[in-house]
């Protein structure tokens, strides 16, 4: 699954989740997890905290340092935020361009296909 789930997978979740924000925040650990396995990192992704690792590796192999930034507004969506539903929606916008990057940078480190 791991692949395709970095492709295609987890837009599709996306699009019938996109107005709750724990739910964005599961599908980018759960892309976390998969993008993981196809780098090589041995651990499993359930929690922020573990999904920092891939996202430590990440920026080591791209230089994509803003990642980082993407990355900690989608930490905050893991629970209930005392913000107002703008903030809330931007965060999620930040988080689904979190993982459109985590995409774009996984897909091109791996050959291209012939």
């Amino acid at each position: 699954m791991s692949i395709e789930y970095v492709k295609d997978g987890f837009r599709t979740e996306l699009m019938a989740n996109t107005s709750n924000p724990i739910k964005v925040h599961e599908i980018c650990l759960r892309l976390l997890s998969e993008v993981a396995k196809i780098i090589g990192i041995n651990q499993t992704i359930n929690s922020s905290e573990d999904g920092w690792v891939v996202i430590n590796r990440l920026i080591e192999l791209s230089n994509e340092f803003v990642l980082a930034r993407f990355y900690a507004e989608n930490s905050c969506l893991s629970g209930k935020l005392p913000v107002n539903e703008l903030v809330v929606d931007m965060m999620i916008r930040d988080s689904v361009t979190c993982m459109e990057k985590i995409r774009s940078i996984v897909l091109n480190l791996l050959p291209a296909e012939k």
